[in-house]
């Protein structure tokens, strides 16, 4: 009695290589630089930061206890229109996870008029680059905050600092992190570090001019990104 044996395959059980989107890790601290440069031009100019909250509210506080009416009302302007900054891109993008859309050129862009506005306040001496300017960080860092179930944040750096500190003591009990998450936060870290020396050395020699830098750049880089987006091979890690 023959017996036909058919050989069944087995199936595939090794995962696959996960797929890191290389632009991130250059998008990425490139942002963060645009955010603290422009943050430390507004904190020569008018002691304010414009890149995140947290100072601000304390400001107000401060401002409220000393009736510095001139100085509370730049702190509060920089709260509400840094939320609106952020409720702006996030009717645009209709996400918060990372994923490669043509709204997110558009939202450069029109950071980067934005900037433009400021940068023509600052140059006139008007206190109106202060929530200008904290507008634009405010669409930016509500650009993509989850990419891989990893936080992301390019206009303040409380974040992701901590995210470093807690992925490295993990690394220290043995657990895997990725070492992609440490590096594309590091490189983040970086980038708003050296925005902030860019910031102070082009603020001493053209304090008036220097929000012009920034606003260029996220023209360009919008422009650009609308550009590589109908590129094929620019869509195919996610």
């Amino acid at each position: 009695m023959l017996v036909n044996l058919k050989l069944v395959p087995m199936p595939n059980t090794e995962k696959p290589a996960l797929q890191i989107d290389r632009w991130l890790f250059i998008g990425g601290p490139l942002l963060a630089l645009v955010a603290g440069y422009v943050n430390v031009i507004l904190l020569m100019s008018f002691s304010v930061p414009v890149s995140h909250v947290t100072g601000s509210l304390a400001h107000l506080a401060l401002d409220g206890a000393k009736h510095d009416a001139n100085h509370f009302r730049m702190a509060a302007s920089v709260a509400l229109a840094f939320l609106l900054g952020a409720a702006l891109t996030g009717f645009c993008t209709e996400g918060q996870m990372f994923q490669h859309r043509r709204r997110y050129g558009v939202v450069v862009i029109v950071q980067g008029l934005v900037f433009w506005m400021a940068a023509h306040f600052l140059a006139e001496g008007s206190w109106l680059a202060v929530p200008a300017a904290a507008f634009g960080c405010g669409m930016q860092n509500a650009l993509a905050t989850s990419y891989r179930g990893l936080n992301l944040r390019t206009t303040h750096m409380t974040g992701i600092v901590t995210d470093i500190g807690v992925l490295l003591g993990l690394r220290a009990r043995g657990q895997q992190i990725g070492l992609w998450r440490l590096g594309l936060l590091s490189l983040i870290f970086a980038g708003y570090l050296l925005g902030t020396f860019l910031g102070v050395l082009v603020g001493e020699r053209a304090m008036s001019l220097a929000l012009f830098l920034p606003a260029g750049a996220c023209l360009l880089g919008g422009v650009g990104y609308l550009a590589l987006f109908h590129q094929p091979r620019f869509r195919t890690t996610q």
